[in-house]
């Protein structure tokens, strides 16, 4: 019924004379833009680069029938790059004497427009102003509308950050502030012969999408390129009549040492496929054909033989008890044979070095925590196949930091193949990048022989101070004492306790820890976690209890401490059941990386 007055509206709306209808919709459009951009604004840490460091620039402009659109963007380009030097290089497609004459109509000091004798498409048009810039290049598409800060975030991004980086993209959003671009990615799990842009659809606003990083390729319709980017990669490929010219354009560079880069600091309106339409034509479909004869052995039919080398690489967000987790699954590969390394990843950003000898071995590179994935991908630009072991979806680690989590979740990409823990962390996954786990594997170290014996100690770990009097009273019933531990306390630590019983309080986004716990010879008590629910079985290996339900607890802790069978019983499936994880664990885990190198899709 809520609906009801909204479609009486649009058929109100639908019979006023056209001039009003426009006037409406342009005016919710821009509404919508409002919201969906608010708060960006220039950033002025560029603003300020670019006052001090600026260089000249040629814009690019293909077009095509399209001279209201480039009029608003040669309005916008004169608005936002007031001071600047620059250069705009028209180049004309449509080959119409009418049209010609109107674009020979925008020319001025800064403003050329060249005019040909025959139509190339889109790559081949860009390609004749290339040959005649001067400066850096920036490729414009002619339904662009440049906002402030624009030039600055881009010319910075290429020059302030990475020697490597000679590419950079903006964001681009469409008129009413959604996102049209925010990078470029392998669609191979939704569309395998595409690429696809990141985010679209989306606010501007959108916290991962305003996360600068290495972009898989370029967006033709805004790209910045450097005279060093452009003498070392030299002109699109005019053979691509239209689509998939920039994606090759981009791809081309990663192989010439030449770094893409995606800066959302810059932004732009598109109006996509103003004079293209949304159709694919036979020359799109043949560009695209031609498109997969060059790259079809890097995405489509990468494969990588059974003897390839594998590294995973940790970072410095892997804790202790992970780490040792990584070199027992590094030992396993090596016991069956496989030429297999444990490396470690200098933080914060990228290890240039790591990544160059990554790339040279074209092996099977795994990172093992966020502090890693950034190298891990970047070797995968130069051949190596990457594989993410996930320790939980990491951004849970840090619940009041948004640009935290942001960075962390953006830094989970689709060319990466997947293995989560456990079942939540798959959906969590999804949920949060989009992006599918194509393994699960819970993981667990090899524990010691079961002890024999215990002492008469109860070990909390985290616990607050009522579950610590809790522990206190249950263990003075049969003459025990309790042993409080912070949550931070290793499974080592605890088992050099020889505890009867361990109280977890500690959330954990694995089986790993509580695995180790339970292997120590003692019953171990937990709260119920969902995330856990397949290898802590309350009953069988665990005594779970409710958080915060103390009686609960206190019981299950007297049955642990009073009760022989009990306490007998449940640490024996404790540790057996560490024992058989452990070694599934190992077993998976090369089947996944054997499965990964075969079967790129």
């Amino acid at each position: 019924m809520s609906d009801i007055p909204a479609r009486i509206a649009r058929r109100a709306i639908r019979k006023l004379p056209d001039p009003v209808v426009a006037r409406i919709r342009s005016a919710r459009t821009e509404r919508s833009y409002g919201l969906n951009t608010r708060g960006i604004t220039a950033n002025p840490e560029m603003v300020a680069w670019f006052a001090a460091h600026a260089r000249p620039v040629s814009i690019v402009i293909p077009s095509y029938n399209d001279v209201p659109l480039l009029t608003a963007a040669l309005a916008s380009i004169e608005e936002t790059c007031r001071g600047a030097e620059y250069e705009v290089i028209i180049v004309d497609d449509f080959i119409d004497p009418q049209v010609s004459e109107q674009l020979k109509q925008l020319e001025s000091d800064r403003v050329t427009v060249v005019l040909k004798d025959r139509r190339l498409g889109f790559a081949g048009t860009v390609n004749v102003g290339m040959q005649l810039a001067r400066h850096d290049i920036i490729l414009l598409n002619s339904d662009i509308v440049a906002k402030p800060g624009w030039l600055e975030a881009l010319q910075y991004s290429a020059y302030a950050l990475d020697p490597a980086i000679g590419m950079v993209s903006p964001k681009l959003v469409y008129p009413d502030g959604r996102i049209q671009y925010a990078g470029t990615y392998y669609a191979r799990l939704l569309a395998p012969q595409w690429f696809g842009h990141l985010h679209v659809g989306s606010p501007a606003t959108k916290p991962t999408a305003n996360v600068a990083g290495y972009n898989r390729s370029i967006s033709g319709a805004c790209v910045y390129i450097t005279r060093e980017a452009f003498d070392r990669v030299g002109l699109l490929d005019d053979e691509f009549w239209l689509g998939f010219e920039d994606v090759d354009y981009g791809l081309r560079a990663w192989g010439r040492g030449i770094r893409c880069f995606y800066q959302p600091a810059a932004m732009l309106v598109h109006h996509e496929s103003a004079s293209r339409g949304y159709s694919q034509g036979q020359r799109e479909l043949a560009s695209m054909r031609r498109f997969w004869r060059r790259w079809e052995d890097e995405f489509l039919a990468r494969r990588r033989g059974a003897d390839a080398p594998v590294d995973l690489v940790v970072g410095p967000a892997s804790d202790a008890p992970w780490r040792r987790y990584v070199e027992a699954l590094a030992a396993a590969l090596a016991a069956d044979g496989r030429v297999v390394a444990v490396r470690e990843a200098d933080g914060p950003g990228p290890d240039d070095a790591l990544v160059a000898e990554l790339g040279e071995r074209r092996g099977i590179a795994v990172a093992c925590d966020e502090g890693a994935a950034e190298t891990v991908w970047l070797a995968s630009t130069a051949g190596s196949l990457p594989v993410y072991l996930l320790p939980a979806v990491e951004s849970i680690r840090h619940p009041h930091d948004v640009e935290t989590q942001s960075r962390i979740i953006a830094g989970y990409r689709p060319e990466f193949d997947y293995i989560a823990p456990n079942r939540w962390t798959a959906a969590q996954l999804q949920a949060e990048a989009a992006w599918e786990t194509r393994r699960r594997i819970p993981p667990a170290l090899e524990p010691d022989p079961l002890p024999e014996a215990a002492d008469d100690v109860v070990v909390t770990i985290g616990a607050g101070p009522a579950e610590r009097r809790v522990a206190e009273a249950a263990a003075a019933g049969p003459g025990a004492r309790a042993v409080h531990l912070e949550s931070g306390a290793s499974p080592v630590e605890v088992a050099a306790l020889k505890p009867r019983a361990v109280v977890d309080l500690v959330e954990h986004q694995s089986s790993l820890e509580p695995f180790a716990l339970m292997s120590c010879g003692a019953v171990y008590l937990a709260p119920v976690d969902g995330r856990l629910a397949h290898e802590v079985l309350d009953g069988y290996n665990a005594l779970l209890f409710s958080r915060g339900d103390l009686d609960q607890l206190r019981r299950s802790l007297d049955d642990a401490l009073g009760d022989d069978a009990v306490w007998t019983e449940i640490r024996h499936n404790g540790h057996a059941s560490a024992t058989r994880a452990a070694g599934a664990a190992a077993r998976a885990f090369a089947d996944a990386l054997l499965d990964f190198s075969q079967s790129p899709i």
